[in-house]
């Protein structure tokens, strides 16, 4: 139960957070394809669940949404309560009970219509433990119609939290930061080379496009790292190991797209002067993984069809750590175009796999739906042997999907063979 004193102070924030009616949200870029993705997904009893590394916008993109349905005049205002776990004014709502607490207290303060829906929005709900069991009561509570949107940066959510107790009653969407449209239609730019070169060889964070100072910029990227290693997994998961942790982060940033095993990863570290073993080295890398600052990404064997254990890719969910944490940042352009579409194919809703075929690698095996596609990524078709081998490899696979080549080369190749040639800044027939 919440003592009086906390229960003044809640309300007190309560107001502060909660007057929709009242504030005029500064807009910033519309992100429309989430909020049209948010708009289908109404009017059911599933819970939303927006999953994203930190800052990458979730928080931005909820009241962009409840905005819009404000405006529409679809929301009462008193109707809506907004709690995020990270404000100072709600960290002491650690617990499912206490969350309870402070429903009952929303509903108390805003005298809530409860023949009209009620919207729940919960930003970094990982917070608070037990909040899945909560959730869960609240579904079956039948008395009043309402609307549950979580956030999280973990993507533990999506995985034993949700599947144990809200099986079947969530709908997921996945946040990323800024892609290159979105990019252009801040800057109010056309699709060019110079203009891709600009956006992937810096960060895609929305908040660095209001940051134009290099080392605030640099400075805001570090807070980021610090910031996830030490919150969501240092204190989340008690890694006694911190800089152990953090030179694993730095190794699979600076080797992106590079085949890893975690025997090979343990050789590398202790090569380096690290002591640590394949256990542990294993736990540090799933933590990297759930808080998404990195994506691991399996190998599947095209003839024999299945997932392949053992070694792995890895790639950043924000290209700017690259940029900025690394005092001796080399370019490594065919790596960048790699892991950028890497993230333009996860952004487009694709399952993506490394692929296998023989003694051959492929890129990218990508499938959403009925479609499945291949892709290989170079830097440039610069000569004869270059070109062999990106169409070559493709030109083995022995079905009828989709394949092509990406690139960054000026001039559009013709088809080969049936493989089509893509430019890497203008890849929207994915």
């Amino acid at each position: 139960m919440l003592h009086e004193n906390e229960r003044l102070y809640l309300l007190q924030s309560l107001n502060k957070y909660n007057p929709w009616d009242k504030i005029s949200l500064k807009q910033g870029l519309i992100r429309s394809d989430y909020l049209k993705a948010l708009l289908k997904y109404q009017n059911n009893n599933l819970i939303k669940v927006l999953i994203g590394q930190r800052r990458v916008g979730k928080s931005f993109i909820l009241k962009q949404f409840i905005h819009k349905l404000i405006k529409r005049k679809s929301v009462n205002p008193e109707n809506i309560l907004y709690v995020n776990f990270e404000f100072l004014e709600f960290q002491s709502i650690d617990s499912k009970n206490k969350l309870a607490d402070l429903i009952e207290l929303f509903f108390a303060m805003k005298q809530v219509n409860k023949k009209q829906k009620v919207y729940f929005i919960f930003d970094e709900i990982q917070e608070v433990e037990s909040w899945e069991r909560l959730l869960s009561s609240i579904l079956a509570d039948d008395t009043y119609d309402k609307e549950i949107y979580i956030t999280g940066s973990n993507s533990k959510l999506l995985s034993s939290d949700l599947a144990t107790y809200i099986t079947g009653r969530h709908v997921t969407l996945n946040i990323f930061p800024f892609s290159f449209d979105e990019f252009l239609s801040f800057h109010k730019e056309k699709r060019s080379k110079n203009n891709f070169l600009k956006y992937v060889l810096d960060s895609q964070l929305p908040e660095l496009l209001n940051i134009e100072d290099k080392q605030i910029r640099t400075n805001y990227m570090m807070s980021i790292k610090d910031s996830i290693l030490l919150k969501d997994i240092v204190a989340r998961y008690g890694v006694s190991n911190i800089d152990l942790l953090e030179k694993i982060f730095f190794f699979l940033a600076d080797n992106i797209g590079n085949l890893f095993s975690l025997n090979s990863l343990v050789k590398k570290l202790v090569s380096a002067g690290y002591k640590t073993n394949v256990h542990t080295l294993g736990d540090y890398v799933h933590y990297l993984e759930e808080s998404m600052l990195i994506q691991g990404v399996q190998r599947f064997d095209v003839k024999g069809k299945k997932i392949l254990d053992g070694e792995k890719k890895y790639y950043l969910t924000d290209l700017g750590f690259r940029q900025y944490l690394f005092s001796d940042y080399d370019s490594a352009y065919g790596k960048i175009l790699e892991n950028y579409v890497f993230n333009y194919l996860r952004q487009r809703g694709y399952e993506v796999h490394v692929g296998k075929l023989r003694q051959y690698e492929i890129d990218f095996i990508a499938s959403k739906g009925k479609r499945k596609i291949y892709v290989q990524v170079a830097y440039l078709l610069y000569d004869d042997d270059v070109i062999k081998r990106e169409f070559g490899n493709l030109e083995k696979i022995d079905d009828h999907w989709d394949k092509y080549v990406i690139s960054l080369d000026d001039i559009k190749m013709s088809p080969r063979n049936g493989i089509e040639h893509l430019q890497v800044w203008d890849l929207e027939c994915l």
